[in-house]
């Protein structure tokens, strides 16, 4: 990640939850400031999702800087909508995720949580968030959701929208293990996930250490995505 950055800077890095395993929650040298050093050192700002292990403790909200567990920001032509997938249920959290959908207006729509709402993984979806959130992200046609939870990159495309999960962040890896309508690739790889975004389209890459990419993908942003709902 240190060396895409030096080749081509980026402004922020999104997690997508489970950012501090051992102890959960809690940011040590060991889990954050040793393998993280570069990114810490180029000033990197963090925005970062809630995973069920990071519940435990508080550094993601003192060393990520969530101090919300579910909250929303812009940066250039999207609009970021993170949400707390350990409590999909919470009526304040839902009001909160139709408030802030139908009143999006940039050109890209992008929400962020760690509990996939559709995924091959060994972690099943959550059908609360299948009952609850999914028809709302159909809705408010979302351009891209990300999703953590199952340790593989995975990109699947349902109901207009596109969810990638990028789960392969270090831990060891899951198989993908079920047969999911609109299922375009699933990998078991360690990468992170490059996301360029301009005013008519979303462009990803899965990076594996390496440098290799496993996937590219291009979201076009249509005329109706970028007036809103």
């Amino acid at each position: 990640m240190c060396g895409e950055h030096a080749a081509r800077p980026f402004a922020f890095v999104l997690t997508t939850g489970d950012n501090f395993y051992e102890p959960s929650g809690t940011a040590t040298a060991s889990n954050f400031t040793r393998p993280e050093a570069c990114l810490l050192r180029a000033g990197i700002r963090w925005r970062a999702v809630w995973g069920n292990h990071d519940v435990a403790g508080s550094s993601t909200g003192t060393s990520l800087g969530a101090t919300r567990r579910y909250y929303a920001f812009t940066e250039g032509p999207a609009r970021f909508v993170v949400l707390d997938a350990n409590r999909p249920t919470d009526p304040a959290q839902l009001a909160f995720m139709r408030r802030q959908l139908s009143a999006a207006r940039r050109p890209a729509l992008i929400v962020a949580f760690h509990q996939p709402v559709v995924s091959a993984g060994l972690h099943r979806p959550s059908r609360d968030q299948q009952r609850l959130w999914e028809p709302l992200l159909r809705s408010y046609r979302v351009s891209l959701v990300l999703q953590g939870h199952n340790h593989h990159y995975e990109r699947i495309e349902r109901g207009g929208v596109t969810y990638l999960t990028t789960g392969g962040g270090g831990r060891a890896l899951y198989p993908c293990v079920r047969p999911v309508a609109g299922l375009r690739r699933c990998v078991p790889t360690h990468h992170f996930l490059r996301v360029r975004v301009t005013g008519t389209a979303i462009q990803t890459a899965a990076v594996e250490p390496t440098g290799h990419i496993v996937e590219r993908v291009r979201i076009p942003l249509s005329p109706r995505t970028r007036s809103g709902k």
